[in-house]
């Protein structure tokens, strides 16, 4: 059964958000990924305008109705309904086949969560090379999320060789656009030497960076790292972590310059 209404709020992305748990954070995330990508007005769209005025019941059933139409991105829709639980029970299984359903029509998103789902064996047989295969299609398709667990595959060796250097380059790929699962796996491989040097104060460097951007598993990386530090070993650590910022994060916030026509000559 659908819970009833909840009080609409003022932005359909932060609705999601705020009220995901932390376990399906990404998920929410590559939510409104779809959301922004699809040319308005899409089936995405429309989902997330229901929910945004607090009609979630009608969200729930357009979502069904899309889904059953062949929509992928209502197929996705009604996937993630199942999958995180806003507004109804939990159901694993239905949110596997609606995503499978998506991801087999090529949406990376579909392809992205199936593909999480496959390699944790949450709601359906673990099976870590159809993950792998899942992931690299999402990711060849530019989503950051499955560039992160693609990575996370490379340096674990899960489904596939253990490859630091892709790993880097994947999370480098995520780190660029701005997302903080990126700096805290390169944080990961400086602090454990894996493909890179071991160095501890420049894995702190990428931590904090992860932290700004609000990945709770950094902060508590960082903590651990800085604390009893002495003064210089800070001021190393942060000048690091401001170029970080200043070459991945500082670009994402500045406002994109015009193309200049060249000059005519007479």
């Amino acid at each position: 059964m659908l819970a009833p209404a909840a009080a609409p709020c003022q932005n359909a992305a932060m609705d999601l958000l705020l009220h995901l748990p932390k376990r399906a954070v990404a998920l929410g995330f590559a939510w409104l990924a779809l959301v922004a990508a699809s040319p308005a007005p899409s089936t995405a769209q429309r989902v997330a305008d229901l929910l945004d005025a607090g009609k979630p019941i009608e969200a729930f059933s357009l979502a069904q109705a899309k889904a059953s139409e062949g929509d992928p991105e209502g197929q996705f829709a009604l996937g993630w309904f199942y999958d995180s639980g806003e507004h109804l029970t939990v159901d694993k299984a239905k949110a596997v086949a609606s995503y499978r359903q998506c991801a087999d029509a090529g949406l990376s998103q579909c392809q992205w969560r199936l593909g999480v789902m496959l390699d944790t064996g949450e709601g359906l047989a673990e099976d870590t090379a159809a993950a792998f295969n899942l992931l690299s299609k999402a990711a060849a398709q530019g989503n950051v999320q499955a560039k992160v667990d693609l990575a996370v595959m490379h340096a674990t060796g899960r489904g596939t060789p253990l490859d630091y250097a892709k790993a880097k380059t994947l999370y480098e790929a995520a780190a660029v656009a701005g997302e903080a699962r990126g700096f805290f796996g390169i944080g990961l491989l400086h602090l454990e030497g894996q493909g890179v040097p071991k160095d501890g104060e420049t894995a702190a460097a990428w931590f904090s960076v992860a932290t700004a951007l609000g990945d709770p598993s950094a902060k508590a990386m960082t903590d651990r790292l800085l604390a009893g530090q002495k003064t210089d070993v800070l001021d190393r650590i942060a000048k690091k972590a401001n170029a970080i910022y200043t070459e991945y994060v500082a670009p994402l916030a500045a406002p994109a310059t015009a193309a200049v026509p060249p000059a005519k000559t007479p």
